[in-house]
């Protein structure tokens, strides 16, 4: 009985192995290349989409955050920016490269409750979790998840 298990379990684990779905997280390099770069004086940065507030830039890195895969993207605020009450389905790995964003937890959450994150802060925000973010000017953050990435506002803003 054993044998006829262990024979059943490779026969499924070869069947897996065949699947033609790209692993989840694994970049897609064109033939010859190595490696994926950005260099800082040519990202290129574009305003936000409209469902984000109007003050921002976004500049996609790697993969794209509205395909199901990992993807990185960089968030500008050349002005103040706030993002009211907002969830995400999915966890968000946040890093601060420069400037101060304040981040606080639940509807009714204010700015005086905020934890405040500066450059090389690292936090990730909890999928489901509904949360508030106070972007200063000048700030910089680098997003990576797993897409598609999607913001639901918890009221109009």
């Amino acid at each position: 009985m054993r044998k006829l298990t262990g024979i059943i379990l490779l026969g499924l684990a070869a069947g897996a192995a065949g699947c033609s779905k790209p692993e989840l997280g694994v970049a897609k390099f064109a033939d010859g290349q190595v490696q994926h770069v950005v260099s800082a004086k040519d990202i290129p940065w574009k305003s936000c989409p409209p469902h984000l507030p109007k003050n921002c830039e976004i500049a996609i890195l790697s993969g794209h955050p509205k395909q199901p895969d990992m993807f990185t993207v960089r968030f500008r605020a050349p002005e103040e920016m706030y993002m009211s009450a907002h969830t995400h389905p999915k966890d968000e790995r946040v890093t601060l490269l420069q400037g101060t964003v304040r981040v606080a937890f639940g509807e009714g959450a204010t700015r005086e409750e905020a934890r405040v994150f500066g450059p090389g802060d690292y936090y990730i925000n909890k999928r489901g979790a509904v949360h508030k973010v106070w972007i200063e000017k000048g700030a910089v953050l680098q997003i990576t998840g797993i897409g598609p990435w999607e913001v639901h506002f918890v009221d109009k803003h």
